[in-house]
């Protein structure tokens, strides 16, 4: 053979190379699962160097059931099939072991789906969710609440013996956990929370969330749905109020009212009729105070019974929330105990012992009607409607630490008195605080 008809050979057979064709297949290309009668399901394949068109077949185990298509453009792909019908109308019986194949109308190229896909009359739908055992109401989102104010917190449950005793937790606006508000509540309930309060802390303004959870299971819980916002005092005062650089702000305080009783002298073990008491209470009050959880109370009233001289006594815990200033004591400026009274009874009867109230700094926390650890005394003005004291000192230990905000306790003077005594009254506590 001369050299150049080897030349021309080698130059034909690589053009034959060249242009070589191919079909590939896309989908469905095995383990689909494709609903019988669904419409536009995209059959997919790549072609390239195929002539102008394809035929796409259905197989069944190897075996043809017939053409999904007689003849469409190689390029055209995807081809829109209603799913499990033939070019002849006719549609297949759902099962197991199909394919599908593309081949080349005028050359070799052949594509078949790798593994088989199934054709079913529909897709089995997903199990059921599980029960919500615990369902958190309120606050779900959205609120906004004072720091230091009511806020109702409610949550139910359908199984209560599953999920026994609840916890409240406070999430920040991530889903942290910031602690505990309140454990060893019922499955289903409400509660009051003093916003912002948890673990002995007070968090800062802000984004939040709360969470239920079960103090048996864990995993049962329900957060709030959205965030809800908590506010400061601050956030009520206007732009053009902040500006100055003195700020102030009046505090109302949470009432805590105890009544107790006492005998003197003798036998404390002595037998009172259950009814005694609290006669003597509403001889103190005569429901001129109100609601007792409105009012700061003190009152005493001494009165005979048998050889025993018996006290009927009301004696209250007033709480004013400074959390919010922790810190702060350096930016106090003053602080104003205000203290107006809305009702009293003054009644010596000859008893030679004049009415006492007073009203003590708490060292320590109040959890019933016995008196516990006191500190400075402040001394209450008997015969005015309205009376202030500066309590700066005070409350600026509170916002720095040094001394535990337990409160304060309106007391009234106990020692017994021959004659009959009779004092008792009534207070709307407000601090007013003034900071840099």
């Amino acid at each position: 053979m001369s050299r150049k008809m080897t030349i021309v050979l080698m130059t034909w057979l690589a053009a034959e190379v060249l242009c070589a064709g191919t079909i590939t297949l896309v989908q469905p290309n095995g383990g689909e699962n494709l609903v019988l009668g669904t419409d536009n399901y995209p059959i997919q394949w790549n072609a390239a160097n195929v002539g102008q068109s394809v035929r796409i077949r259905l197989r069944r185990n190897g075996t043809l059931v017939g053409a999904i298509a007689s003849s469409v453009a190689a390029n055209s792909s995807p081809f829109l099939w209603k799913v499990g019908r033939l070019a002849s109308g006719a549609m297949v019986e759902p099962g197991g072991g199909y394919t599908v194949k593309i081949l080349a109308i005028d050359g070799d190229e052949v594509a078949e789906s790798a593994a088989p896909f199934a054709i079913v009359e529909s897709q089995p739908l997903p199990p059921p969710p599980p029960p919500v055992m615990l369902r958190l109401e309120a606050p779900n989102g959205g609120e906004s609440y004072l720091l230091h104010h009511d806020c109702p917190v409610s949550w139910k449950s359908i199984s209560p013996a599953q999920v026994g005793s609840v916890r409240l937790e406070l999430l920040n606006s991530g889903g942290g956990l910031l602690g505990t508000i309140k454990d060893g509540l019922p499955a289903t309930g409400t509660w009051t929370w003093k916003a912002g309060e948890y673990g002995g802390a007070t968090a800062p303004a802000g984004s939040y969330r709360l969470c239920v959870r079960s103090m048996a299971a864990g995993a049962i819980r329900d957060d709030s749905d959205a965030l809800f916002e908590l506010k400061s005092l601050h956030a009520m005062v206007s732009k053009a109020q902040r500006i100055p650089i003195q700020k102030g702000v009046s505090l109302d305080a949470d009432i805590q009212n105890y009544p107790c009783h006492d005998t003197f002298p003798g036998d404390m073990s002595a037998y009172l009729p259950s009814s005694l008491l609290p006669q003597g209470w509403q001889q103190l009050f005569g429901g001129s105070c109100g609601n007792p959880n409105q009012y700061a109370q003190a009152g005493v009233y001494w009165f005979p019974y048998e050889n025993y001289n018996v006290a009927a006594i009301y004696r209250s815990r007033i709480l004013f929330h400074v959390g919010e200033f922790a810190g702060q004591g350096a930016s106090l400026k003053s602080a104003k105990l205000k203290m107006k009274r809305v009702h009293s009874i003054h009644e010596d009867a000859g008893s030679g012992c004049g009415c006492q109230e007073n009203i003590w700094v708490l060292n320590a926390p109040m959890t019933g009607a016995a008196i516990p650890a006191i500190g400075q005394r402040i001394d209450v003005d008997l015969g005015a409607s309205e009376f202030t004291r500066d309590v700066t000192a005070i409350v600026r230990q509170w916002l720095d630490g040094t001394l535990a905000n337990n409160g304060l306790l309106l007391l009234a003077g106990e020692l017994p008195c021959s004659g009959g005594r009779k004092c008792a009254s009534c207070y709307e506590p407000t601090l007013v605080l003034e900071m840099d």
